[in-house]
């Protein structure tokens, strides 16, 4: 398999942050019955995050390696 760039790795770990946040906050909403706007703009912001931390990590990991 072709090893991806730290940007394709980034963006890979902030989908799949993403995707368990949006299952987790789904099960939630399901036994409880609550519905808030508010947590759906929390999740993209932290899929961000992820995505953002991933590729300054994947970054670095690659020009420690280049050195």
């Amino acid at each position: 398999m072709v090893e991806a760039d730290p940007v394709m790795r980034a963006a890979r770990n902030g989908f799949g942050v993403l995707m368990v946040a949006i299952l987790g906050l789904w099960a939630f909403r399901f036994f409880n019955g609550d519905s808030s706007a508010q947590q759906l703009f929390d999740l993209l912001l932290l899929g961000a995050f992820v995505y953002w931390g991933s590729q300054l990590y994947y970054r670095r990991q690659t020009d420690s390696a280049d050195d």
